[in-house]
């Protein structure tokens, strides 16, 4: 829901809450009668500023609870409309229960449960609508303060909730949403089951969530600072969100193709841990899958696989005094792909308001275990040159590592990798003399054979054995494994004596 109509619901439980409990600075209170009720419904209603039309069914006064039932409920300024089957208004005062009444115009209102079945409110901007919103606690600001800021509210439910903009392009479908301790300083719990968002524009996008869950995050002060442009809002103590079930599908031809699977996980969660200006980030995705449905996937079918689907761990702890991100563990674990581990230092990570930031690598180390994507880079290169894939990688060999060229230089070390990717982990280092762009790891290709862009960036290249040129030394793909061994497999098996007569040749001929 954007700003604009989150002001109009707000607004509008105020507007009915005035309208409906008593107009001219008092609460309608459980001696008065229906009719007495309906007499000062029709009062306030006389006293609406131009423009403005407020309709009902049916007013039932509810004198134990202190509140009203209204049926048909039809509110309509030139901005919009509001309607509800049902809205029920239990439990109101003036004011926070906490604190000294003031000048009801000045006051806030308070409302122990507002309940509205079937509501729908339009706007310019689009339309929203709920089967069922369920609100306790419920503190309306009064009208000199900020209507999104300081609204507070303990506990809201909403079923089968709708968002749609004007245009019907997009849209926003939640079947069950749950909202705890919502306000700013708060902190808040929300859970969103069955989440859809519709994007009908060219490229045609869908986003399905079987889950939704975000715990000890100040969800108020979060919607603040994004309204304001501030970026994320860090506070002490523990914060987390999981999402479950995530799927993103759209269009992968032109206008009107069908829609295929794009990007997926089965599992994300995301904790951070936040002391002073330092924070522990942990995060995790299972399953994450990549199809080659899309135009910058489409190498992972030329390379021969179905989808890209790796297990992804991110560690790292952020000192925002300093703008420093220290990374300990960046692993990607994809199988019949390989492992990628990745550690290193940022800076640069804030942001000037309105613009994207630009993080900036202060040192970086990487490590790769090679699973099959190799061979698979290198026959399909060869393929696409016209060449034997043999001949392909003992020309890059030659042009890495030509005769005479330093065994430890990084050309050499990837010549002697190649030869035998399933060996060992590559491992490389970037430590640069002052910070780079991220953007700069793009260049890496070109340092293979530009050993000034290589010294710039500080960057080295290990092989898993010293990369001497010579294949014979490097180590049998077929002898080496990660995997433990059996001793009793590779144990010669007992001796057999040959019978009289017959030698005991390598054929077993005579």
């Amino acid at each position: 829901m954007n700003r604009e109509t989150t002001r109009r619901a707000i607004f509008t439980l105020s507007a009915l809450a005035v309208i409906g409990l008593g107009s001219a600075g008092w609460i309608w209170v459980h001696r008065e009668a229906n009719h007495e009720l309906i007499e000062a419904l029709e009062d306030a209603k006389a006293h609406l500023p131009s423009g403005v039309d407020f309709t009902w069914g049916k007013a039932i006064a509810l004198p134990t609870s202190h509140g009203a039932r209204l049926t048909d409920v039809v509110l309509k300024d030139p901005s919009g409309t509001i309607s509800a089957a049902t809205i029920e208004l239990i439990g109101a005062v003036v004011g926070s229960p906490t604190e000294a009444k003031s000048t009801p115009d000045h006051s806030s209102l308070h409302f122990d449960h507002v309940i509205a079945y079937t509501l729908q409110i339009t706007g310019a901007g689009g339309t929203m609508q709920a089967k069922r919103l369920s609100l306790d606690g419920l503190l309306l600001p009064p009208p000199t303060e900020d209507q999104v800021s300081s609204l507070m509210m303990d506990h809201g439910e909403a079923t089968q909730a709708v968002m749609t903009s004007a245009d019907g392009l997009e849209s926003a479908r939640a079947a069950h949403v749950i909202l705890d301790q919502y306000g700013t300083g708060r902190v808040s719990r929300l859970t969103v089951s069955k989440f859809q968002l519709h994007y009908g524009d060219h490229p045609v996008r869908d986003v399905s969530m079987g889950e939704l869950v975000s715990d000890g995050s100040d969800l108020a002060g979060l919607l603040q600072s994004y309204l304001k442009g501030d970026g994320l809002l860090f506070h002490d103590g523990n914060q987390s969100i999981t999402v479950e079930d995530f799927l993103l599908k759209g269009e992968v031809d032109g206008p009107g193709s069908a829609e295929d699977r794009l990007a997926g996980f089965e599992k994300a969660h995301l904790h951070i841990d936040t002391d002073g200006q330092k924070s522990r980030v942990t995060e995790s995705l299972t399953h994450f899958k990549l199809w080659p449905t899309g135009p910058r996937t489409m190498i992972i079918k030329s390379l021969g696989y179905e989808k890209f689907d790796a297990a992804i761990v991110l560690n790292a702890i952020v000192d925002r005094e300093a703008d420093i991100a220290h990374v300990t563990e960046f692993d990607v674990n994809a199988r019949e792909f390989g492992h990628l581990n990745i550690a290193g230092d940022f800076t640069q990570l804030t942001a000037q308001q309105g613009a994207l930031p630009q993080p900036q690598i202060v040192h970086l180390d990487f490590s790769w275990r090679d699973a099959g994507l190799v061979p698979r880079l290198l026959n399909n290169a060869a393929v696409n040159q016209g060449m034997d894939p043999d001949a392909y990688v003992t020309l890059l060999r030659r042009t890495w590592a030509p005769v005479g060229s330093p065994p430890d230089s990084m050309g050499a070390q990837l010549a002697g990798y190649i030869a035998n990717p399933a060996a060992g982990p590559l491992t490389a280092m970037l430590a640069p003399e002052k910070p780079v762009p991220v953007l700069a790891l793009a260049a890496i290709p070109e340092a293979v054979t530009h050993k000034h862009l290589a010294e710039s960036l500080g960057l080295t290249v290990r092989a898993p054995t010293p990369a001497t040129g010579d294949d014979a030394q490097a180590p049998d793909p077929n002898t080496t494994t990660d995997e433990p061994v059996d001793p009793e497999v590779l144990a010669p098996g007992p001796s057999v004596a040959p019978k009289e007569g017959v030698s005991a040749s390598p054929t077993g001929k005579h």
